[in-house]
């Protein structure tokens, strides 16, 4: 038998199933004419089946199973690996194409970080980053980027890259999408925000496993997710699906206070303005200055009590150790005391630097 499918089928180049069939019929001494008639077929079609001009369906496939003696599925599979060729050769030319989108990205940051596989062939970087991002062509990725950006825009390009946002936002997403939650819930946010408020005092490896379980009962899922050079955001809030929200934070400014009023400044999204697909936080990146606003003053309201806030301060005593009663009285960590009080320029930042946390990524984690 001519026949060679494992090599065939191998091969880069697209050989189209005629050209075994023509190998094979020259082997039994017999004209396309003959073959057309045992087939029942045009002499055409036959022709046009051998120059590849021409596919073999499942009914020619059976034709030469009964003709040649050739089961129908090595002709099936002479001509889905043809078509497969061809399809990975277009492939190839379109990755080739779009080379010039993977400078839109922090390529290496994503690979160090594992969201990427390590490859150096550019074609197949651009491959790696559609599949990153879910999508099958750089065209498609153009045209869900709106619905997946919602309302922001970047404010200070110099500082922020729409690409390195993009693909923070949808490293949030894949996680969340993972995620087991109940559905979402506010009545049950709200609680959980509050049980979470407690936790400010607290070392992060305490409190991140009991903030993922806190939320996961309200129906949100809660990561952290390493930054990116220019990614411009250090929060996001945003609704998966109907039954489930996310929200997503960084250790881009490492500071807890920041990190803290960053959390329930999305909370306060959620609770408010859920129906917004995607809202963005950060220093680079605008939304909506009216909900900002209002999510700004539910985040340090929920953190610090207006009327607690207003009797303290009118003392004007920030000591260490009364800034440090006052967090104790309220039941929150000195630290987001201390930080809104160097925020609003009622004490300098080095006067209570010893109350303030930082946070930073494990060496595995920042990778």
């Amino acid at each position: 038998m001519a026949i060679r499918l494992d090599e065939k089928t191998l091969s880069d180049l697209p050989i189209p199933p005629g050209e075994s069939l023509a190998e094979e019929i020259e082997a039994l001494g017999m004209s396309q004419t003959q073959l057309a008639a045992a087939l029942g077929r045009p002499v055409q079609a036959v022709n046009e089946i051998i120059r590849g001009k021409k596919a073999v369906t499942e009914e020619t496939a059976l034709g030469l199973e009964r003709v040649l003696g050739i089961g129908a599925h090595v002709w099936s599979g002479l001509e889905s690996a043809y078509r497969m060729t061809l399809a990975r050769n277009r492939e190839r030319e379109r990755m080739e194409a779009s080379i010039d989108w993977l400078k839109e990205f922090p390529i290496g940051a994503m690979t160090k970080k594992g969201w990427v596989a390590p490859v150096r062939d550019k074609r197949e970087q651009v491959r790696e980053l559609l599949s990153f991002f879910g999508v099958a062509d750089v065209a498609a990725y153009r045209s869900m980027a709106p619905a997946r950006a919602g309302r922001f825009r970047l404010s200070d390009k110099a500082k922020a890259s729409e690409g390195a946002l993009a693909a923070w936002l949808r490293k949030g997403e894949t996680e969340a999408q993972r995620a087991e939650t109940r559905d979402f819930d506010a009545g049950l946010l709200a609680a959980a925000a509050a049980e979470a408020r407690s936790l400010t005092a607290v070392e992060p490896a305490v409190f991140a496993p009991r903030l993922e379980r806190l939320f996961a009962d309200a129906g949100v899922v809660f990561v952290v997710v390493p930054e990116l050079p220019k990614t411009g955001a250090n929060g996001v809030a945003r609704m998966i699906g109907p039954r489930k929200a996310l929200i997503q934070l960084n250790l881009r400014y490492k500071w807890a206070d920041i990190f803290w009023f960053t959390l329930f400044h999305e909370v306060a999204h959620l609770l408010k303005h859920r129906r917004e697909r995607v809202i963005v936080d950060g220093e680079s990146v605008s939304g909506d200055p009216t909900i900002e606003a209002e999510a700004n003053q539910w985040s340090s309201d929920f953190l610090i009590p207006p009327d607690a806030w207003r009797a303290f301060t009118s003392d004007g005593d920030f000591e260490e150790g009364s800034v440090a009663a006052f967090a104790s009285e309220v039941g929150i960590a000195p630290g987001i005391v201390a930080g809104r009080l160097n925020k609003e320029s009622l004490a300098p930042y080095s006067a209570l630097a010893s109350l303030k946390q930082r946070f930073a990524w494990s060496e595995a984690e920042s990778a």
